[in-house]
């Protein structure tokens, strides 16, 4: 009989874990002792195999001497499991997938911007939270970005609407900055970038900006942004429905590569 497995959502959980009985120096096999479980138990939460029980999450917090920390995040994964409308350790959720699939009709997304592109866009959406705010959500999305371009994280795609490469957003200066980003992370290979053309006669992604995340070995989920946060649905029947408007996107993208015009090109033109 196959064993399903727990939802992806589970991935940050064990991982969180390992953290915490690493920096304790700590081995699988002695924390298991303390806690009175197999090594093989750990092992399964660790690597998301297993949800595991509340009591066994407090003698691992006690144990560890988190405070409370893994017993408050194994409640938070529990209750998004059951109702994935939202989930607010997206980035986490996103570096244990393999591959990573994302349309913007309207900005760079956050993982792919520059300091400068980045505080350009939130700036006008959150000034009415003053300029402190806003660049610690500028260094929050340097992080997201660091952790999803950096080594072990999932092959990345994105597909923009050409109208994104040509928006002043933040001035000449920032744009062109960006643009040049893109091409080095392409030149890197750390990201396959697409578009699609202004003259598209029926342009599939009008619904909005989603991304797809698809696991080693568990269903794929799907991240529906919106104005303030989104929705997170590992639901089979939505996942199959992101799936064929992705297919839909990429039939009108066009690739983009380093020498592109519309990345090479410097704002304004004339």
């Amino acid at each position: 009989m196959k064993t399903v497995l727990p939802s992806a959502m589970w991935l940050p959980f064990g991982a969180r874990m390992l953290r915490a009985r690493a920096d304790q120096g700590l081995s699988r096999a002695e924390l298991a002792r303390s806690v009175g479980v197999t090594d093989d138990k750990l092992r399964e939460i660790e690597d998301a195999r297993c949800r595991p029980a509340r009591s066994l999450v407090e003698r691992v917090d006690n144990a560890l001497g988190t405070d409370h920390q893994l017993l408050d995040a194994w409640a938070i994964t529990l209750q998004a499991e059951a109702f994935p409308n939202e989930f607010g350790d997206l980035r986490e959720l996103g570096t244990h997938a393999t591959r990573l699939w994302e349309h913007q009709p309207m900005t760079v997304p956050g993982f792919l911007r520059t300091p400068e592109y980045s505080r350009a866009v939130l700036a006008p959406c959150y000034s009415h939270l003053g300029p402190e705010i806003v660049e610690a959500m500028v260094e929050e999305e340097m992080a997201d970005r660091a952790a999803l371009t950096g080594p072990g994280g999932p092959k990345l795609r994105v597909v923009l609407n050409e109208s994104v490469l040509q928006r002043p957003q933040g001035g000449a200066d920032v744009l062109n900055g960006q643009r040049d980003f893109l091409a080095d992370l392409i030149e890197a290979d750390i990201v396959s970038l697409g578009i699609i053309p202004e003259e598209t006669p029926h342009h599939p992604g009008l619904g909005g900006a989603f991304r797809i995340m698809e696991f080693a070995d568990r269903p794929g989920m799907v991240y529906a942004f919106a104005a303030q946060g989104g929705d997170l649905t590992g639901d089979g029947e939505d996942v199959g429905h992101c799936r064929m408007v992705r297919d839909a996107i990429e039939e009108a993208s066009v690739d983009l590569t380093p020498g592109s015009e519309l990345l090479i090109s410097r704002w304004p033109t004339g």
